[in-house]
């Protein structure tokens, strides 16, 4: 077997995790929209007294909470106490500043891949044991390919 150094582990480990998330995050957030559009129709059923049955039950509960005011309120408040003032810090908030971020870009060379080893492990270190791992990696892996989520040779980047 060859000898891999620490970096290659590293990035090995990085392109398997990017390989699992897309698809997994992609579901998640189809989801979450298809969890927000069913209660929506429950919610519409529910006001027009839909009849229930008696295997399910449905109520609306209503409560207050203390939320700070938005940033545009926070302002709003302070120009209408202070005009002039208020003049100063809306000409502050709308100066550009330059912004710098730095990335990590990583991937695999053409013509080398991942092996089913380096997803096993990934999966294991998301709580997943040897046997869910090796059973469950390889759908996650068929349903990034099909959605078109990620390839072993694509570049990713990550924020430093």
């Amino acid at each position: 077997m060859v000898e891999r150094t620490e970096i290659e582990n590293y990035v090995r480990n990085m392109v398997a995790l990017d390989s699992m998330f897309k698809p997994l995050k992609s579901l998640s957030c189809k989801a979450e929209r298809r969890e927000d559009k069913i209660a929506g129709e429950i919610f519409s059923l529910y006001k027009s007294k839909e009849d229930l049955g008696e295997r399910v039950f449905v109520l609306v509960e209503e409560n207050q909470e203390e939320k700070a005011r938005t940033l545009r309120q926070g302002i709003d408040a302070f120009k209408k106490e202070y005009p002039s003032h208020g003049d100063v810090l809306e000409g502050m908030i709308k100066q550009k500043r330059i912004k710098k971020n730095k990335s990590l870009v990583y991937g695999l060379n053409e013509g080398y891949s991942l092996g089913s080893e380096d997803y096993i492990r990934v999966m294991m270190d998301l709580g997943f044991d040897r046997e869910e791992a090796c059973a469950v990696y390889p759908h996650i892996k068929d349903a990034s390919e099909r959605i078109g989520k990620s390839s072993p040779q694509e570049r990713r980047t990550i924020l430093l």
